[in-house]
């Protein structure tokens, strides 16, 4: 199993005033969903970003420039990996995610 920077990336996220809700393998969720993190297990410094098809544009594009300035501060990049939607599986309370380029 990697060791991966989760207090580093918890760091990152409440510095924005977010915080943490979820963390399942390799992926962070945040309050509300308007992104979410991948861990990069090859490159341990980089924070992979994917950001939810119904954020806005221009709020997508605020909070990766805020990301990125806090993950700069603990010498992290973030890379913009593209996006993803989440759908509650019918009849379950399972979650299914698919990502898009």
């Amino acid at each position: 199993m990697e060791l991966r920077p989760l207090g580093i990336t918890k760091d990152i996220i409440e510095e924005m005033g977010l915080s943490i809700t979820h963390m399942y393998d390799d992926l962070v969720f945040i309050d509300y969903n308007p992104f979410l993190i991948q861990f990069d297990d090859s490159k341990p410094s980089s924070l992979k970003i994917f950001f939810n098809i119904d954020c806005k544009k221009d709020v997508a594009e605020n909070l990766e420039q805020q990301l990125k300035n806090a993950a700069e501060k603990k010498k992290f990049s973030i890379v913009n990996s593209g996006h993803f939607e989440m759908k509650q599986k019918e009849g379950t309370e399972e979650i299914e995610l698919k990502f898009i380029d």
